[in-house]
């Protein structure tokens, strides 16, 4: 062979080689390109209503404790309670007692006057725990709730096990006390009985709480495998619902615990935390603040990303520009991931998805599902906590994000306890008999979704790679991303 034919034989293979390359990259044979970021300085994303202020952050002032007067109806003179703010932190008022779980018998009683009710408040009145019982739902929590809502406000009662589990009721007719035909009681002093409790073997072995308030009685079991769960208490009293929102002012007397009366004659001694206080609220119902911080929540060095992430109608992202991808191409990521607190039906989303179908999305999903997106989904129903599961959806809005699909486990859950995960997530779209299989590792175990046969044709625009917010009404996660690789 001459140099000439060499020559052109080299120029030959460089052509093949490049068109090899273009068409893995077309059709996802390569992962591309990974990135990495350990955020130990401002890596410059594009942020997107992520960091958001009211024009006046509102003042809460906690005041509740002790008191020498007597609107809950007591014989003489003498009671607990006052002014309690809906915020974040926790604040309490409470007794220490000897610790009791799920596996004890529990009862409460005593009376109860609400004589102000701002329009979105919140007051709890049982059992907790002093270092789990944070955020709401609380866990390890057994509790009647007053709920304000402008001069009237209804009741609940409700749990909360150890990891995150809830259930309740409604002291009114129907599912929700926004369409009941119950009227709600009216914040203006009136004295009310309440009762309260627990039998472990009630509801065959599930555990059964059985709630009175005035002339009206409701039961209702724990749910499957709650009870398993557990939740410890060591303190019964009075704490503040933990999302933003306005003060409720009420007053207990005549409080008997599991057999042991608390008449509030002279001061009982109880304990406060996070309680007097004044302070200007910053976790406020829709606005986010998230990005990038100079904070090591997520292990390693200082710097990550994440924040307060709300479920909120209107778009809201902190991402990488990346891509653009399609449901063609091979996707991997991995980091560390820290839920640091969450509310009751909250969530984020971590992973790819499409700039312009996030920014001009102007529905909520429940009028108009997101399109271009594969990530992980931390969401789940109350009654659940958050599950970190995998999630996607087309450019014409079809995909999913449950939580039992192609396994017989469920999708790991993961706690607001601070607690460090490492996780991986890998698109194949060659997998699932060309369906396409996205694989989600949590702590080292993998769960997988397959996309639904037809999906991966409708095809998808990822051009952006970070966190950003579910656009449906609900409250919020603080969650904190660390030490990631993602393709870009």
């Amino acid at each position: 062979m001459n140099r000439q034919t060499l020559g052109r034989l080299c120029k030959i293979m460089a052509a093949v080689t490049v068109v090899v390359g273009i068409v893995n990259r077309l059709v996802g044979a390569e992962p591309g390109h990974q990135a990495s970021a350990n955020f130990d300085t401002d890596p410059g994303w594009e942020s997107f209503r992520s960091q958001l202020l009211p024009a006046g952050r509102p003042v809460v002032r906690q005041n509740f404790g002790y008191r020498s007067s007597n609107f809950a109806g007591g014989s003489r003179p003498g009671e607990a309670g006052g002014i309690i703010h809906r915020a974040y932190p926790r604040a309490t008022y409470a007794k220490k007692i000897s610790p009791k779980t799920l596996e004890d018998r529990l009862s409460a009683s005593g009376t109860f006057a609400v004589t102000r009710a701002g329009g979105g408040s919140g007051v709890l009145v049982g059992w907790f725990n002093q270092e789990k019982s944070q955020g709401w739902r609380t866990p390890s929590s057994l509790a009647m709730r007053l709920d304000g809502n402008g001069g009237k406000y209804w009741v609940f009662c409700e749990y909360g096990t150890q990891q995150w589990g809830t259930n309740g009721v409604g002291a009114f007719e129907g599912e929700r006390y926004q369409t009941t035909p119950t009227p709600p009681y009216l914040a203006n002093g009136t004295v009310h009985q309440w009762e309260m409790t627990y039998d472990p073997e009630g509801a065959d072995g599930r555990g059964l709480v059985t709630f009175r308030c005035d002339n009206q009685t409701w039961e209702f079991p724990l749910l499957d495998g709650h009870r398993q769960q557990g939740a410890t208490f060591d303190r019964f009293g009075i704490w503040n619902q933990q999302t933003a929102g306005d003060p409720l002012e009420v007053y207990l007397d005549d409080v008997v615990i599991d057999g042991a009366g608390e008449s509030f004659d002279t001061d009982p001694g109880w304990h406060t935390d996070g309680n007097p206080v004044t302070f200007a609220q910053r976790v406020i119902r829709p606005y986010h603040n998230f990005g990038h911080n100079m904070t090591d929540y997520a292990g390693g060095q200082q710097g990550e990303i994440g924040g307060i992430l709300f479920r909120d109608e209107k778009p809201a992202y902190y991402a990488d520009p990346v891509g653009p991808f399609s449901l063609e191409h091979e996707l991997l990521a991995s980091g560390k991931v820290m839920l640091r607190s969450a509310g009751a039906d909250s969530a984020a989303m971590l992973g790819w998805f499409g700039a312009d179908a996030k920014r001009y999305k102007d529905l909520p999903e429940h009028e108009q599902r997101q399109t271009d997106l594969l990530g992980i989904m931390v969401e789940g129903p109350s009654r659940i906590g958050h599950y970190f599961r995998p999630a996607y959806s087309t450019s014409k809005g079809h995909g999913e994000a449950p939580t039992h699909e192609g396994t017989e486990q469920e999708r790991p859950r993961i706690e607001p306890n601070g607690k460090i995960h490492h996780w991986s997530l890998h698109y194949q779209p060659d997998e699932a008999n060309g369906r396409g299989r996205i694989t989600v590792t949590f702590d080292g175990q993998p769960h997988y979704l397959d996309l639904q046969e037809g999906l991966r044709a409708e095809g998808a625009t990822l051009d952006r790679f970070g966190l950003f917010n579910i656009q449906s009404g609900g409250h919020h996660v603080e969650l904190y991303v660390d030490d990631l690789r993602y393709s870009k």
